[in-house]
């Protein structure tokens, strides 16, 4: 399966050189799992991405190639939509729709050009998946800086627990 992925990352390079000498190819790899997560002094059935809630920031710079393998080590389907952000129909990540969902202990290669600068997110669009801590943020910078900032702080709520 690694090499499948290194396969298609040297395709997709070599059409991104083709096409467009100045983007630049950046990856991720995200690893969906099940998990109990404790916060509260009760467990709770939770998903993690790369063993947090929420998942990893996710970074681009406006003119990028994305290319994002998700492996779901679950025992059910999944998905993750890029919300807001300009995709092929087929990378949108919404299930029986223009997408078909990531099925148990399988992988799925999302990639895409990234169009636009802003603060996005990422999140599940199978079941309940969203609220059991499937999702993260997307910072994609502007090709030329436009302000300066002394840091840059993604801000966001983190999954409540209740009991």
């Amino acid at each position: 399966m690694k090499r499948l992925f290194q396969i298609s990352c040297f395709i997709l390079l070599f059409l991104l050189i083709t096409f467009n000498a100045h983007a630049r190819l950046v990856k991720y790899e995200l690893d969906l799992e099940s998990k109990k997560i404790d916060k509260t002094g009760k467990p709770v059935d939770s998903i993690t991405i790369n063993g947090s809630i929420p998942g990893p920031v996710l970074e681009f710079t406006e003119g990028d190639y994305a290319v994002l393998k998700v492996n779901n080590k679950m025992d059910v389907d999944t998905s993750i939509h890029w919300h807001g952000l300009l995709v092929p129909p087929k990378m949108d990540g919404v299930p029986y729709v223009s997408f078909p969902p990531i099925k148990p202990h399988s992988s799925y290669l999302y990639h895409f050009p990234i169009r636009q600068a802003g603060t996005y997110w990422y999140h599940s669009h199978t079941r309940l998946q969203e609220q059991k801590g499937l999702y993260g943020a997307i910072v994609i910078h502007p090709k030329k800086k436009v302000i300066e900032a002394d840091r840059e702080e993604v801000v966001g709520v983190p999954i409540a627990y209740h009991r």
